[in-house]
């Protein structure tokens, strides 16, 4: 892939390649008919050879109104695919190999050509997904232990769920999340920690700012020793471990008991220039250098701040040496990314052990595996009178964010669905967070434009409604992407400032920086007035579930 970008110095021209598996390459030019005399000819050439793939393995996916370059999405994928290479990677992680104990744990791979998915095991293996954070970041490893394989292209086989594989599966993370884990049949072992807590802080002083790591360093010191002593009881008896990297402690148990490690997440956390870190989103893009710099601060600081309790804990209880991030070497470790490839595109500098493999997806995502959701009837008549009223209808839910003033964020959304002219259903958990007894209460009486309701599952409501709004947590937004509607985004922290930048970038949504009545007005408006946007929100919505889709 070729592209420009802006020179480092004030009066040149830059230009970037990336080759596949690689680094980009930059170069500057001193005028700029040469810089795109350059690019043109670099893109004749990847036309040629793009044409010359599709000739010797088939149809590539040709672009589509997403306006999105088939080199970017489909130019990894197709190669790895059309090889086999990927076969049996999205949930039936049991390809990693057997293993005896003297063996010394599959964690890294120091070549392009290794391929971490072409083994079977003979017997069944015992994994354990350590998480921590709120239920979006719990939610998909629920899917992966449990829901059978989505039904993919022709060319990749069927895969199943761990649990359908014949795997034990468990799930470490906050306490709170016992019974929603155990009522979909999979093992719970308790961590530390509040998730109510660290959301608090990072929604008043925003991620990695300084007056936030003052106050984390202040009151979850004690919190990161029980995070880390409790992970290690967590993971005894297992023989591969699947870690949400924010969890911290994952790479260092696999390294103790010599076992196969992988990392799962939600947002890009491997260095790379086509992204900025997900955590350091800018209000401007900055460009590659910048994004790839992101990165290499972000795991410095991270460090710095955790690596004496890390150590000390490494001796006292794993029986290991002091380590640092040299002798880590995250960025090397396998890597499995739930999200969309037609929604993050898999960047070319990107090595062939990570891998960008498609939402996991959890349908009837709040309820137990014997129960079914039922739509209460409200819900259903308030969306047929407005069908028959012809009004548009939007979704608006938060989440499960904290906010100083809750009064004052309904009454902007109240005002602004007004203003809009349209219908809403309201999932209001700003000011209730896990409390089921406010749920279903309001700090100002709602119009009858409005309904308030306590939860819906994603992936029946979505369907039904016109429009999304919601703060950008990876699921959610994976869950209105599918649905083929257009999103808009309130970020309040942490990756939500990304998935913003995603829809805004692929043309699907809006994202919202500073929310009032003006700017959450002229939002619902755009969203349920564009036709462009409708178009590409649907013909996204189709891609992903093409991938997707459960039987």
């Amino acid at each position: 892939m070729a592209r420009k970008e802006k020179a480092y110095r004030w009066s040149n021209f830059g230009l970037v390649v990336v080759i596949r598996g690689h680094e980009e390459l930059f170069f500057e030019f001193g005028q700029e008919p040469a810089r795109d005399a350059c690019l043109q000819l670099l893109i004749e050439g990847i036309d040629a050879a793009e044409k010359e793939s599709i000739h010797k393995d088939g149809e590539l996916p040709s672009d589509d109104i997403l306006g999105v370059a088939p080199d970017q999405i489909w130019f990894k994928t197709t190669q790895t695919l059309n090889d086999g290479r990927y076969e049996g990677l999205q949930a039936d992680l049991s390809t990693l190999g057997e293993r005896s104990d003297e063996e010394t744990p599959a964690i890294m791979f120091d070549s392009n050509a290794v391929s971490m998915v072409s083994f079977k095991p003979a017997e069944s293996l015992r994994f354990t997904c350590l998480t921590i954070g709120s239920r979006g970041d719990v939610q998909p490893y629920i899917a992966l232990c449990k829901v059978p394989s989505p039904r993919l292209p022709s060319n990749r086989a069927n895969i199943q769920g761990l649990q359908n594989d014949g795997h034990t599966v468990k799930i470490a993370s906050h306490a709170e999340y016992r019974e929603w884990v155990e009522g979909h049949g999979i093992e719970f072992a308790p961590i530390e920690g509040d998730p109510a807590e660290l959301m608090r802080i990072c929604v008043e002083h925003g991620m990695f700012t300084v007056s936030f790591l003052r106050e984390a360093h202040s009151k979850f010191r004690g919190w990161l020793d029980g995070l880390l002593v409790s992970s290690w009881h967590a993971c005894k008896n297992t023989d591969v471990l699947i870690e949400s990297p924010s969890t911290m402690a994952g790479i260092h148990i696999a390294e103790a008991m010599k076992i196969p490690y992988f990392r799962a997440f939600t947002m890009p956390w491997t260095r790379t220039r086509t992204y900025p870190h997900a955590f350091a989103v800018p209000d401007v893009k900055m460009g590659g250098g910048y994004n790839y710099m992101t990165y290499t601060i972000f795991d410095n600081l991270f460090w710095k701040a955790t690596a004496g309790q890390i150590n000390r804990w490494r001796k006292r209880h794993l029986g290991l040496r002091s380590t640092n991030l040299d002798k880590l070497q995250v960025n090397k470790v396998p890597f499995l990314y739930n999200f969309s490839p037609s929604v993050v595109p898999p960047p070319l500098d990107w090595v062939d052990w990570i891998i960008v493999t498609g939402y996991w997806f959890l349908d009837n995502a709040d309820n137990s595996a014997d129960k079914k959701w039922e739509p209460p009837e409200e819900i259903v008549q308030f969306i047929a009178k407005a069908r028959e009223d012809r009004k548009k209808i939007v979704y608006i839910g938060f989440g499960s964010i904290v906010v100083s003033d809750p009064r004052a964020l309904t009454e902007t959304v109240i005002e602004s669905v007004k203003n809009a002219g349209v219908r809403c259903i309201l999932s209001k958990g700003w000011s209730d967070r896990l409390n089921d007894k406010n749920a279903q209460k309001t700090e100002v009486p709602l119009p009858d434009d409005i309904l308030l309701i306590k939860a819906a599952p994603h992936d029946w409501l979505f369907p039904q409604i016109d429009a999304a709004v919601h703060h950008g947590g990876a699921g959610t937004t994976g869950a209105s992407l599918r649905a083929g509607i257009v999103t808009v985004i309130k970020p309040y922290f942490g990756d939500q400032y990304f998935w913003a930048n995603r829809v805004e970038d692929l043309g699907v949504g809006i994202g919202i920086r500073k929310l009032n009545v003006h700017n959450f007005t002229k939002a619902l408006k755009d969203a349920t007035s564009s036709e462009k946007m409708t178009l590409k929100a649907k013909a996204l919505g189709e891609l992903i579930r093409k991938v997707a889709s459960f039987p």
